[in-house]
């Protein structure tokens, strides 16, 4: 435990804490401390930083002698004061307001830095304390913020505090950066991978672990396939694959906990739905969040192994986080980039992980809501050649067709069905489908188009938020759209062009009837989406007899010239 000389100097520290306006009290002044006390830690792995717990006791201690009340004791734990910090300190909330409101009038912490690192909150504290006339204790010192020296005084601990806090920060930014210039891991444990600590340095490695890689290198080939990361969920839940992280604690599962022991009936039927191990653990949880942040009780019950009563499973989140991880491919990244290779080994290799992340980010994908239970091969997918919408299906005469909502057409599906999938066979057998849909070596150029299209889309959004906002007239509008709205189709139509060949690769050739054959409805889909769009034509006359020149086939997959990477406009569009 960490220890201070300032717990054994308790005379010396009172005596040291009567400020000016303190002093009056021996004039027969009541001048009575009414202390909140609140104590913080950030994140200390290695146990450098006086704890919470002992900056609470010695609190407690300095209250004692100088005679002041303990009205609340309040803490933050493994969190942030900088302006760096992505979490509220609730507890801290709560001690401003017991200070505003009158019910204390003192704030203890251990040190200046305790309550804050960041000068805009120290003076939202200065305010609260001048306005009802209260004082901060820090250092064995009572500050009077309605004096001008002790408020010159924390203002100067403040700045300091938050110099270190920039000090700080640049010395975790320039370890990052070597880690990542280095290729050592970043961030946490990865499905497919343990944690294996060096025995000399300490240093947490990475190694494949056996069991799970095999999940990993599964879900990611099956991404690239089918595309569809909800019907694969599905797949490993009733499979029972182990999910990733499901008995990892994190911090919404034990505010989670907490928001369901609110509920006395709720909680009594959730509590009745658990094993005793994980009944211990959920009563465990609650009691820890008493006197620590929601983040550490996660961290201490991830520590002592305690069994999660919120046991995870598998969902499309999951399934997609997984599938797009570079860290799977042995690749490092640094603010969102690629950097290099990682000193850890691989589990896919990097073409497949530019596979998978072209697959998912891909054009052709948008608006498909394809799943376990579709029925037939193409509702959603063949179009009405009138009015360009996806027909459904209906029963008509007894046999299921194809038909236009609006009423334009409707065809037998059978006999559509054998029309569009001959098609695609001839053309997929055929001598030029080998070149048409070539795709070794492409997959980081498929990525790399498929990214261009998604910056270039967000950017033009950028400037339709302005627009609508009034901050951009409409008529700088329309000139940005006309110099980006080619760009946008150029780039999307060469991440189509690319990016039908991972869904087909296994069709092409003269065994493409045999090959689907063995395909299942939603796989069958896919193939058919990510080459063609086929379309009903209107018929002329009442019962015309079914006429295959009838289904209109556009074929995707023509070539499209590679967008520039460079595309800044000119300055008087964005001026």
């Amino acid at each position: 435990m960490v220890t201070d000389t300032r717990l054994a100097a308790g005379g010396t520290s009172v005596g040291k804490a009567l400020t000016r306006r303190l002093m009056k009290a021996a004039a027969g002044e009541d001048v009575r401390l009414r202390v909140v006390i609140y104590a913080r830690a950030s994140s200390d792995s290695k146990g450098r930083k006086i704890s919470v717990a002992s900056q609470i006791a010695y609190g407690r201690q300095w209250c004692e002698q100088v005679g002041a009340t303990i009205v609340a004791v309040l803490v933050d734990n493994d969190l942030s004061a900088s302006r760096y910090a992505t979490e509220t300190r609730d507890d801290y909330e709560e001690a401003l307001r017991l200070l505003a409101t009158g019910a204390a009038n003192c704030l203890w912490t251990w040190e200046n830095s305790r309550a804050q690192r960041e000068l805009d909150v120290f003076v939202r504290l200065r305010k609260i304390l001048v306005k009802v006339g209260g004082y901060w204790a820090y250092d064995d010192r009572v500050y009077d913020m309605n004096d001008p020296d002790d408020r010159i005084a924390t203002a100067e601990d403040a700045v300091d505090a938050e110099r270190e806090s920039e000090k700080l920060r640049k010395r975790v930014l320039r370890g990052v950066r070597d880690r990542a210039a280095s290729g050592l891991w970043a961030g946490p444990l990865s499905y497919g991978y343990r944690i294996l600590y060096d025995q000399n340095t300490g240093e947490a490695l990475r190694e494949i672990d056996e069991t799970t890689c095999e999940f990993a290198r599964a879900i990611v080939r099956t991404l690239i396939e089918t595309r569809n990361e909800s019907a694969l969920a599905r797949e490993l839940e009733e499979h029972g694959v182990p999910c990733a992280r499901a008995t990892q604690w994190r911090a919404d599962h034990v505010k989670k906990l907490y928001a369901l022991s609110l509920d006395a009936e709720g909680w009594a039927k959730f509590i009745a739905s658990l094993t005793p191990e994980q009944v211990d653990s959920a009563y465990e949880a609650l009691v820890r969040l008493r006197t620590e942040s929601a983040s550490q009780v996660a961290k201490d019950l991830n520590k002592g192994q305690w069994a999660h009563p919120l046991p995870g499973k598998w969902s499309a989140g999951k399934v997609r986080n997984i599938g797009l991880n570079p860290a799977l491919a042995g690749l490092r990244v640094f603010q969102g980039k690629v950097v290099g290779k990682g000193t850890w080994d691989e589990i896919i290799t990097e073409e497949e992980h530019y596979n998978v992340v072209a697959a998912l980010g891909n054009p052709n994908r948008e608006n498909v809501k394809d799943g376990d239970r579709v029925k037939y091969l193409l509702t959603g997918i063949m179009l009405c050649g009138k009015c360009d919408t996806g027909v459904s299906t209906s029963r008509r005469k007894g046999k299921m067709t194809y038909r236009c909502n609006k009423g334009h057409v409707v065809r037998n599906m059978a006999k559509a069905d054998s029309v569009v999938v001959e098609r695609v066979l001839r053309r997929l057998s055929s001598d030029e489908s080998q070149e048409l849909f070539r795709y070794e070596g492409q997959a980081k150029e498929l990525t790399e188009a498929v990214q261009l299209a998604q910056d270039l889309r967000a950017r033009l959004d950028g400037f339709t938020d302005k627009a609508s906002e009034g901050e951009l007239s409409p008529e700088r509008l329309a000139r940005i759209e006309q110099k980006l709205l080619p760009r946008i189709r150029d780039a999307e139509a060469r991440a189509r062009q690319l990016g039908v060949a991972p869904a087909v690769a296994k069709l092409v050739g003269p065994d493409a009837a045999a090959v689907w054959e063995t395909l299942s409805v939603r796989q069958k889909r896919e193939v058919i989406r990510a080459l063609v769009r086929p379309r009903l034509l209107p018929t002329t006359g009442g019962a015309a007899p079914f006429n295959p020149d009838h289904i209109r086939m556009s074929w995707l997959g023509k070539p499209a010239q590679i967008p520039g990477v460079d595309y800044e406009m000119e300055d008087d569009a964005v001026a």
